[in-house]
């Protein structure tokens, strides 16, 4: 019987035929002949009557709409209609779809819920804004495609509009879509995930930029001024122990116990034990019976879950140092300065990255080789 499917038939724990009618089925299994698959025939168990019955008559629908071209088609990948069935079946939306819009919504929700922090809630609804703008609010998310995503990530730009965004940017976007639809695929609005075959950019490997130790000393000199009596020991911490610009607000002066810095409070939510260097400890030591936190502005009131109002405020003072120092000061770059230095001091990669708060991985390809051992003799000779 051509392009035809027998009834489904009763089967035993053993996977025996039941023949009396009076018995009760364990298993049914439907037998789906060459012609009705394109390849080989193909045996199906499943647990009722019914669902056998529904499953057959899909697969000769599918089969009849498909037509010989596209069985041809299958068969030249390998694949049997059933299995290209069972792939359709397992990939489209089992709830119904959703917009992109209330997906993204649906999306900054959870890792609100999650307790993600206010600057990572704000760069995730800055990127949905040109998400939606590039896809359409209103499209249906499980209508987006991976060449429209491989279309958008080469037509991102950097923030003047005209030149072509940066590796590191792409691959920021590439994440934040990867995240967007698996979070679709799970609450069931699509059935796979389009961005999670798109090649991710190489980044060429950059060394840290960093201050060389005149540099240190003549920003050092400035700082420890009465009008800078504010920032100076925040400066201090940074520069030697390395810490984030987002961390310092949350540190206070008794998580300095002993010869460490006990870090509460981290980018990656990990307390993290940082070992002070005799310089640190000599220039901190007129400092060490204040308490409260290491860096408070007037006006700026801290709030443990939005700290930029303390992060700027420490940025510009850092600002008013450098300027008033004649150094430049590229970002981030007292942390960098502090991994580089302990790094060529100590030759010790896992260490280093311990105490950084770092992947060895960073540390290898970002600051390793920034300097020499003779550079960070020099720069831990810098004392008082």
């Amino acid at each position: 019987m051509k392009n035809r499917i027998r009834p489904p038939v009763k089967i035993d724990e053993k996977g025996r035929v039941i023949r009396h009618p009076g018995v009760r089925a364990h298993s049914w299994r439907l037998n789906i002949p060459a012609s009705v698959t394109g390849l080989k025939k193909e045996r199906k168990f499943f647990a009722s009557e019914s669902e056998a019955k529904t499953y057959a008559e899909g697969l000769l629908a599918a089969r009849a709409d498909a037509g010989q071209d596209i069985v041809k088609r299958l068969r030249a990948r390998g694949m049997s209609v059933t299995e290209a069935l069972e792939y359709a079946l397992k990939h489209s939306p089992t709830k119904g779809s959703c917009t992109i819009e209330n997906a993204c919504l649906a999306y900054v929700a959870s890792r609100k819920d999650d307790n993600r922090k206010p600057s990572y809630l704000d760069n995730l609804t800055s990127q949905f804004r040109q998400i939606e703008e590039e896809f359409g609010a209103d499209a249906m998310v499980d209508t987006v495609k991976k060449k429209q995503i491989e279309t958008f990530l080469k037509g991102l730009t950097g923030k003047d509009g005209d030149t072509p965004a940066t590796p590191k940017s792409r691959i920021n976007y590439i994440i934040t879509l990867s995240a967007l639809f698996n979070f679709a695929v799970e609450e069931g609005w699509r059935g796979e995930n389009p961005a999670a075959k798109i090649r991710r950019p190489k980044r060429d490997e950059v060394l840290a930029a960093i201050l060389v130790p005149k540099e240190v000393k003549q920003l050092l000199e400035e700082a420890r001024k009465s009008s800078f009596a504010d920032i100076f020991p925040a400066i201090l911490i940074q520069m030697f122990a390395g810490t984030r610009r987002s961390e310092i607000p949350h540190i206070h002066w008794d998580w300095i116990r002993d010869q460490y810095l006990r870090l509460e409070k981290t980018k990656i939510r990990k307390k993290r034990a940082v070992d002070l260097s005799d310089a640190l400890l000599e220039w901190l030591a007129p400092f060490r019976e204040r308490s409260g936190p290491i860096f408070a502005p007037e006006g700026v009131t801290f709030d443990a879950m939005d700290t930029r109002g303390i992060e700027n405020a420490y940025t510009y003072r850092l600002s008013q140092v450098a300027e008033a120092a004649k150094v430049t000061l590229p970002k981030n770059v007292l942390r960098h300065t502090a991994i580089t230095y302990r790094d060529a001091l100590t030759g010790d990669l896992a260490g280093t990255a311990s105490w950084a708060g770092n992947s060895v991985k960073v540390i290898e390809e970002h600051y390793r080789g920034a300097a020499t051992k003779a550079d960070a003799l020099q720069f831990y000779a810098i004392k008082p």
